[in-house]
């Protein structure tokens, strides 16, 4: 496969996610306005967003072997995803929106981890980073359309939003059937190489922070701008800042992350975290605009530089298992940082919830030291090799 190729497949399969992230950033705004409105307890919204994460880690496992199925895995996967979108505002009632959410969790797995096997394989060594930066900045756009799309029309109409974003889903997959590979015999398929769980620890323990603070730090914050006397017309500018350093960090890190090394970078990213949640409950709310700006740019780029980092290190007939522990442990974080962290902030207050966001990071720092020399040569020092 020439270079050409190379990119462009890069190009179809990173729309392909922002078109498959349109339905998650909808979701995830919409779902518990949806549940709120039909007099559903916070617990259960709760419950229901937690449910989602676990089909991703429940399904994730079983991915690398239905990926021998070519791009039928990915094609179901964004199915799913689309038709859980499509009905959610149809269906009532606790349970069956806990079933719709979770198997839309298994249709996540099913999706992300094929492309980004994808993206991992055929990404040489000198722009590895900076391919995995343009996924994400995809990715994040995606997010950002689908919470823009569904906010304002909410209040005007209850289900046009999902229906929309189900349909822009619905589009991409039609991308991810030419990108991705058509039949079992594509090297992204394989999946008998060996894993060093000692050395790539911090590549999984990272994706597991990155959950972490997302799905319990940054999901409290709005709270605690609110306590510290923002209002919410603040508050939202605030959290903007967050989201814009998530969406516009991507290429440029990606980009130095290229010249510096990743794992330099990974720690990097991790320390400016350390450095911004230590920072947080001191610092006015004006001063708050650009470390919020720095958190999210940071911790939003320790998805893709981790998954780059282990991409770089584990064989190429590992890459579909390896990617799929990677997702799961992302899921993992993002399961158990708002039950630590609510159960932090019931007992010391808002504030907790950067103290222990910060032990989680030094955490993950602590095992950075284990990690050895690389396990492998890239898939495309194997190409070269070849």
């Amino acid at each position: 496969m020439s270079a050409m190729s190379n990119r462009v497949r890069l190009y179809l399969v990173s729309v392909a996610s922002l078109g498959w992230a349109v339905s998650f950033g909808l979701l995830s705004s919409l779902a518990p306005l949806t549940m709120q409105d039909a007099g559903e307890s916070p617990s259960t919204i709760g419950l229901n967003t937690s449910l989602y994460y676990l089909g991703v880690a429940a399904a994730s496992p079983v991915v690398p072997l239905l990926m021998r199925y070519g791009r039928w895995c990915v094609m179901i996967g964004m199915a799913l995803d689309a038709a859980t979108t499509m009905i959610f505002p149809i269906v009532s009632g606790a349970m069956l929106w806990h079933v719709v959410r979770f198997v839309g969790g298994v249709g996540t797995a099913l999706s992300l981890i094929p492309m980004e096997t994808l993206v991992n394989h055929h990404a040489p060594k000198s722009h590895r980073a900076s391919n995995f930066g343009f996924y994400a900045f995809c990715v994040a756009c995606g997010l950002a359309i689908g919470s823009g799309l569904g906010l304002p029309l909410y209040p005007l109409t209850a289900t046009l939003p999902y229906f929309l974003a189900a349909t822009v889903t619905l589009v991409a997959t039609g991308l991810a059937w030419v990108a991705m590979p058509a039949n079992a015999s594509a090297p992204e398929t394989v999946s008998e190489g060996h894993i060093s769980w000692w050395n790539e620890g911090f590549c999984f323990a990272t994706a597991w922070v990155q959950g972490f603070l997302e799905g319990g730090t940054f999901a409290f914050l709005t709270l605690y701008l609110l306590g510290r006397g923002a209002s919410e017309s603040f508050a939202a500018i605030l959290m903007s800042g967050l989201f814009v350093g998530v969406i516009i960090a991507q290429l440029p890190l990606g980009y130095v992350a290229d010249r510096i090394g990743l794992k330099r970078s990974v720690a990097f990213c991790l320390m400016a975290l350390l450095t911004g949640l230590a920072m947080v409950p001191f610092a006015p709310l004006l001063v708050l605009v650009g470390i919020l700006f720095v958190l999210g740019a940071s911790c939003g780029a320790l998805y893709p530089l981790g998954l780059a980092l282990l991409g770089e290190r584990v064989p190429s007939s590992a890459l579909s298992r390896a990617n799929a522990y990677y997702l799961m442990a992302n899921c993992v974080g993002s399961l158990s940082g708002p039950l630590l962290i609510g159960l932090a902030v019931e007992k010391w207050g808002l504030t907790a919830l950067f103290s222990i966001g910060a032990i989680a990071v030094i955490v993950v720092l602590g095992i950075l030291p284990t990690m050895g020399g690389r396990t492998s040569t890239s898939a495309e020092s194997l190409r070269q090799a070849a």
